[in-house]
């Protein structure tokens, strides 16, 4: 008894010094979020009345990992900010979710339709046992006629077997309540898990020079929370320019549902390391295994920081609006932000909402590519022009024509290319082939030489109603010794780069024509060598 009082004062002054009677609690209600790449800013707004004196206000609701070195406080009114401090409480009993209260009364209700149903079966079996208790409908002194026991037999086959029947349903429904019940209960065991985390809180310490209200403000960042950009390009039909839709996939779980507020999205990554580079001396001398050594681990410190360093066509009237209607682009100094005219809601569940940010319509250029060596089929070409003119940011992007999936692409504006190409799929009324032309292709030994010559004709024919403008690519070889001589003799007027070995025809085919082109080339190498690669 001595020992269950003493725990008893234990805990009340335990609970005297976390909860001290002049503390002020808050529960802040969050104003606005500033999501980055990787992390979030939460803000949060307070009129609190305090005292003449020092006053404790304790902020508590609030995210769950929180960036201490982040916290920031501002106030107005007539008093002075004295302290600011985060700490743990780990005595206050969180508030349940919306979410956990509906799961524990559907856990109550589970449980008590499956009490239900097991009151049932062991009627049901009480049942069972009186009637074989009185099976006996005779004795020595009284017989029993045949009609009577055939009456008494069917009564106690018919009874038993919907008794049997009846506990058969009542089971199966019983299995089905515990699944129900175990579902519920692992959810409740993952949402409870999260509950019954320390409270996080923040103590402003304030010195009220009078009596009154000051507002509070204050905001901290967490790294539970990001954006990645997506991208759809839809084409709807050709010598039309294409739609790009800039979404965001916004995630957060600080443990906080987001409920109607104002959520900015920033390009800034407040996770990278932001010290600029610094660039050590460049020693040069003979290699000495214990210098060379030294030198590597100063090499990849130097690497180290230096790594961390690097990193209008639409028909409104049949098409919903989106919530790229409704957000302003602004550039600040050192990113860009998307800024909503309205508030919207993410839930803190790590599952990441698609968010439409902007919608550009950009001009476009259609033609046909192929490439036989490879693929015998023609490829309808998207390129897109003026693209690096909206503050895009690497991503995936979903590519769709005519209404309908094509395929995944990306964007990454860090290429210096102009132009972005992006394939719309094949095309079967175009075929293509590419035959070895045998009259064309022999080996020549010269002396201690051999030539080679290879030979090949590319057709294409075109099936379609209209005529097309089609690029059709080959290469040949490209030589990286002097012995080995490659020669380009026929190329049916083709565009030949050197550097990379590529032929490049530009052709129009009428509808329902074909044409031909001709590649032919020659290999000289030692007839005492092999060649890789041919």
């Amino acid at each position: 008894m001595k020992k269950l009082n003493f725990a008893i004062v234990v805990v009340m002054l335990l609970s005297r010094i976390v909860f001290a009677a002049d503390d002020i609690l808050i529960k802040p209600s969050l104003s606005n979020v500033k999501v980055f790449l990787r992390g979030a800013q939460l803000s949060y707004f307070a009129s609190v009345k305090v005292d003449k004196g020092l006053n404790d206000i304790v902020f508590t609701g609030l995210a769950s990992n929180i960036d201490r070195n982040s916290i920031n406080v501002s106030a107005k009114g007539d008093a002075i900010i004295m302290s600011v401090v985060q700490r743990f409480d780990y005595l206050r009993i969180p508030e349940k979710t919306p979410q956990i209260k509906m799961l524990e009364d559907s856990l109550d209700s589970q449980n008590r339709s499956l009490a239900l149903n097991q009151n049932e079966i062991d009627v049901l079996k009480s049942e069972i046992e009186l009637i074989l208790a009185n099976k006996n409908i005779g004795n020595e002194k009284v017989g029993v006629s045949v009609a009577e026991l055939q009456k008494m037999a069917e009564f106690y086959r018919k009874r038993l077997s919907e008794i049997k029947n009846k506990m058969l349903d009542l089971s199966l429904i019983s299995k089905k309540i515990q699944k129900n019940i175990e579902r519920i209960q692992n959810q409740l065991n993952e949402l409870n898990s999260q509950l019954n985390k320390p409270v996080n809180e923040i103590v402003v310490t304030v010195s009220g020079k009078t009596s009154g209200a000051v507002d509070i403000e204050l905001s901290y960042l967490i790294y539970d929370a990001g954006w990645q950009p997506a991208y759809d390009v839809r084409v709807d039909k050709i010598n039309f320019p294409a739609q790009l839709s800039y979404k965001a996939n916004v995630w957060q779980n600080s443990g906080l549902d987001w409920k109607n507020i104002e959520i900015v999205l920033s390009t800034r990554n407040p996770n990278v390391n932001n010290n600029k580079p610094e660039l050590y001396p460049w020693f040069l001398d003979f290699t000495r295994p214990m210098v060379y050594r030294e030198m590597m681990k100063a090499g990849a410190v130097a690497k180290s920081v230096a790594s961390d360093a690097v990193m209008e066509s639409k028909n409104e009237a049949q098409q919903a609006e989106t919530m790229a209607n409704y957000f302003e682009v602004v550039e600040t100094q050192l990113s860009v932000e998307f800024t909503p005219t309205i508030k919207y809601s993410i839930p803190s569940d790590s599952k990441p909402h698609s968010v439409a940010l902007q919608e550009f319509s950009i001009p476009a250029k259609y033609e046909y590519y192929a490439a036989p060596k490879l693929d015998n089929n023609a490829f309808l070409v998207a390129r897109l022009t003026d693209w690096t003119n909206y503050n895009l940011l690497p991503g995936q992007t979903n590519i769709y024509f005519e209404n309908s999936y094509v395929g995944q692409s990306s964007i990454n504006p860090a290429t210096t290319k102009d132009t972005l190409t992006l394939s719309l799929g094949r095309d079967q009324n175009i075929s293509i082939s590419r035959d070895v032309l045998k009259d064309f292709s022999e080996d020549k030994f010269l002396s201690s030489n051999i030539e080679r010559t290879f030979a090949f004709d590319i057709k294409i024919k075109n099936n379609k109603k209209s005529a097309v403008k089609i690029i059709v690519e080959d290469q040949i070889p490209i030589s990286k010794n002097e012995d080995i001589v490659v020669k380009l003799i026929d190329s049916s007027g083709a565009v030949y780069d050197q550097q990379s070995g590529k032929l490049k025809w530009v052709v129009e085919i009428e509808a329902g024509k074909s044409i031909s082109k001709k590649m032919v080339y020659s290999v000289k190498y030692p007839g005492d060598k092999q060649i890789q690669g041919l």
